[in-house]
């Protein structure tokens, strides 16, 4: 992966969250959790054929949720290689603090700006190698989250267009949930965070404290409804809405 450092200013920053990944050793019961809490998930697989790992996601009106999990033992330690990091303590090394969660930001956009593609094949808009690491520090620091920026060209907010019958059912959940509205990730350290995240912190794009295990703990519209949900011990999760 090739990982390039950004420079940000303290008082132009211009990014936001698009994407979230959770990697998992446990893909099959992962989803089945989330479907059983109320949440549609879609019933395409995504396959990243080079990395030996495959998915399924999770849409809403400004994010996604990937839940991430290995197919290639053998392509994953040759990523792995080729990245210098090891790729596979992301999937089974909760137990040792490091961190199962990835997120991908894209650059604020306001509505009028939106260009929307009418299409609904969405999997043709993800091409796996079109990210960028926001620096190799971060990368190799697997007790934090990894962060990266996704390009214009695939950000949600490009190609999810809410007036197509097929995307709105993409975005529709049992649970009645719409947007998500804040990201706090527990991180089992007690180094200091990596400029990366020091970055998003700083910006109010996601929140970090310390604890004793990883978790992600997403807020949706406003948790207007006062309600929790624990998708624990399956997944390292707490959903509020």
């Amino acid at each position: 992966m090739q990982t390039t450092s950004l420079q940000m200013s303290t008082n132009d920053f211009f990014l936001e969250v698009d994407r979230i990944f959770i990697c998992t050793a446990k893909g099959a019961e992962s989803v089945s959790v989330l479907e059983e809490l109320g949440f549609y998930c879609s019933n395409q697989l995504v396959q990243h054929v080079e990395q030996g790992t495959a998915s399924r996601i999770i849409f809403f009106e400004n994010t996604y949720l990937e839940l991430i999990w290995v197919e290639n033992r053998h392509l994953v330690k040759q990523q792995s290689v080729h990245v210098g990091v090891h790729i596979l303590n992301r999937f089974h090394g909760q137990h040792i603090g490091v961190s199962p969660f990835g997120i991908g930001l894209r650059k604020k956009s306001d509505d009028s700006s939106l260009v929307f593609r009418s299409t609904s094949n969405w999997t043709e808009l993800i091409p796996e190698q079109m990210s960028i690491s926001f620096a190799t520090e971060n990368l190799e620091n697997q007790k934090e989250p990894f962060c990266f920026v996704i390009p214009d060209c695939i950000a949600l907010t490009t190609w999810l267009d809410p007036s197509l019958t097929a995307h709105q059912q993409l975005i529709s959940h049992p649970l009645g949930v719409k947007k998500l509205t804040n990201v706090k990730i527990t991180v089992n350290s007690d180094k200091d965070l990596t400029d990366a995240m020091s970055v998003l912190c700083t910006h109010s794009a996601v929140t970090i404290e310390r604890g004793k295990s990883p978790l992600l703990e997403l807020t949706f519209d406003e948790g207007i409804r006062d309600k929790n949900l624990d998708a624990r011990p399956i997944l390292p999760i707490l959903l509020k809405y």
